[in-house]
């Protein structure tokens, strides 16, 4: 699925457009035990309570595709002989709140729920009527799908509260909160506005990777998370490129991810999420003047770490919203459009960052002069 996508079914999940036809909850203790489990009637419930459900489930579809959102798919071996794939297109084409397979379904994922938390597992169904693309064309396409939130459980600490009928403050008893979903699932896929019941999209908060909870449920591997891959990039960048790894050479690659990032954004008919390869990424270095030793020696690097054909994701690679330098004991934060503000010196043995000041300087507060 795609940005645009996952908007389409995002904007579903509303009072006003869901159809939802089944709810069910289930309280998980921080042993794994099913504490309780419950039918969320949809007839009856009340708006402000379905809201809060409904956001829940918003949540899920949430993020960036390639971070938090990470398409997964089934193989073929899979499909014809696992059991993962067979027990989401059961669930999703037969969902009842007491049926085997949703049985079967809630038993394995809480064995396998990441943490040591109390958790609430939500799992929804609801079908949407797919409009066709232009006022003149009809559409009876419907597509139904199942959504999976798993959300920590938290004590909460109401402090002094009024007691109306003492007519005092006392503290309360304690309170049980439910916080925003650290993983889920959707599935079946939504890709090119059709059912794909070969694969699911996943959803972590921390875009932490995979977990017991992905290998239970759909035996594949995930992607290296977001963080890995951005510590694994400049650690490949810096040993790849030695002493030719300079400011300007960062500022360059992160200048680049940015104006990729910035023209997917901008262009509203862009559908796939933006990917920068190996070659894009070599040209990049060999246009900023690094040595054809020093480029092979990142080709080798990156194909080791990610893959000879990976494609990833840009924000993945490096923070292209902002200039930050760090050392042991300092460090100095710049928009990202002020990189030509800043200059990395050696000066009689001495390292310098000096940076370019416009207008008044301030120091604490107090306006100060220079030279």
């Amino acid at each position: 699925m795609n940005r645009k996508e996952t908007s389409e079914i995002r904007r579903q999940l509303t009072v006003e457009r869901s159809a939802c036809d089944a709810m069910i909850g289930c309280y998980i203790s921080e042993t794994k035990e099913i504490v309780s489990r419950f039918v969320i009637p949809q007839s009856v419930l009340p708006e402000n309570e379905k809201e809060k459900y409904l956001a829940v489930f918003r949540k899920v579809l949430s993020g960036g595709i390639g971070k938090n959102l990470i398409n997964v798919d089934f193989t073929s071996k899979q499909v014809s002989e696992g059991e993962e794939q067979k027990l989401l297109y059961s669930l999703h084409k037969g969902f009842t709140s007491n049926g085997a397979n949703t049985q079967r379904f809630i038993e394995k994922a809480a064995a396998n729920i990441p943490g040591d938390e109390k958790y609430l597992l939500l799992l929804m169904h609801q079908t949407y009527d797919i409009p066709a693309k232009t006022k003149e064309a009809e559409s009876d396409n419907v597509f139904d799908f199942i959504i999976c939130a798993v959300c920590p459980v938290r004590e909460k600490d109401p402090g002094l509260c009024y007691d109306s009928e003492n007519r005092d403050f006392r503290t309360k008893a304690k309170e049980y909160t439910v916080a925003a979903p650290e993983i889920g699932f959707m599935y079946p896929r939504f890709d090119d506005r059709c059912s794909n019941i070969y694969g699911t999209l996943y959803y972590s908060r921390k875009a932490s990777g995979g977990s017991a909870f992905t290998d239970a449920l759909f035996n594949t591997p995930l992607p290296m998370p977001a963080a890995q891959q951005k510590d694994t990039f400049a650690d490949i960048l810096r040993a790849s490129t030695g002493d030719e790894c300079t400011f300007d050479l960062v500022s360059d690659v992160r200048d680049h991810v940015g104006a990729v990032i910035e023209e997917y954004e901008n262009d509203k008919y862009a559908e796939e999420p933006p990917v920068i390869t190996k070659t894009e990424l070599c040209d990049l270095l060999r246009g900023s003047g690094v040595s054809e030793e020093h480029i092979e020696a990142f080709r080798e690097e990156f194909e080791e770490s990610f893959g000879k054909g990976a494609e990833l994701a840009p924000q993945n690679l490096i923070e292209f919203k902002k200039i930050e330098l760090k050392s042991q004991d300092i460090t100095v934060r710049l928009p990202a459009d002020k990189s030509e503000y800043v200059q990395v010196k050696r000066i009689d043995g001495v390292k310098y960052v000096m940076i370019r000041i416009d207008g008044e300087l301030e120091c604490n507060g107090v306006s100060i002069k220079i030279g």
